[in-house]
């Protein structure tokens, strides 16, 4: 929309509260552009808006709330002013500017050590206990409740069904000195992506043989045990640094 410039005073003194992005908006130009026409008509591109309390009172809790920060327009955007007013309001009110000091580092705090926790997946504020560490997060916290990763994982492995074993061979955890085993030597589970379960056959008999023996060293029985059947079928321990 092309405007004139006469035409663009008129409305620029009929309407002295209206913002360039809302001129903008209304003949279908950038906001820079209303600008600079400003500029050419020699009227001033911003306005000075008085020092309110409430306002300013509502802005330093939003930002308390680390909805937004000093520098995002959002928490400028039920205003009819940005940034540049109200720095301009904390140049002019040490007060505020402390205020405001404050709040931007207990939304920091808040950020890092959190109390609560909105989860991602259902929107619920939580307690930040409800959620798993995650040291790739910003305040350490899984963004999904523990809930929600729970029934995910479950879902996830209640839904895979492996009917044959995806694998030839596999590494029992119980004797990963010997290296892969044919698969033969694995019970199947067709919850795993392997097919297979995560401990041989062997391993997994003795091990539940001597727990019901009630050994403490259960688990190390079994690795003895199992290490001289596979050795006696002619399996022998890997060089420690190919395992």
């Amino acid at each position: 929309m092309m405007v004139d410039l006469e035409d663009a005073r008129k409305a620029f003194n009929a309407f002295p509260d209206k913002t360039l992005r809302e001129w903008g908006e209304e003949w279908n130009m950038s906001h820079e552009n209303v600008r600079l026409m400003k500029i050419k008509l020699g009227i001033p591109t911003t306005r000075k808006v008085s020092y309110d309390p409430l306002i300013a009172n509502e802005i330093v809790e939003y930002i308390r709330s680390g909805k937004g920060s000093l520098n995002t327009s959002r928490t400028y955007k039920n205003y009819k002013f940005g940034k540049s007013t109200f720095m301009k309001w904390m140049e002019e009110n040490p007060l505020l500017r402390e205020v405001v000091e404050i709040a931007e580092n207990e939304a920091l705090k808040n950020r890092l050590y959190p109390k609560l926790k909105r989860c991602a997946t259902t929107g619920e504020l939580l307690p930040i206990s409800e959620f798993y560490k995650d040291k790739n997060t910003l305040d350490g916290y899984s963004v999904r409740s523990k809930k929600v990763v729970q029934e995910m994982a479950r879902k996830y492995y209640y839904d895979r069904n492996v009917i044959e074993p995806t694998v030839e061979t596999k590494i029992c955890s119980g004797v990963p000195e010997l290296g892969p085993l044919p698969n033969e030597y694995f019970a199947r589970n067709k919850r795993t992506a392997t097919g297979l379960q995560t401990y041989s056959r062997k391993f997994q008999g003795l091990y539940q043989k001597y727990l019901r023996q009630g050994h403490e060293d259960a688990f190390e029985l079994a690795r003895e045990g199992a290490l001289k059947y596979f050795e006696s079928l002619g399996f022998k321990e890997l060089d420690s640094q190919r395992i």
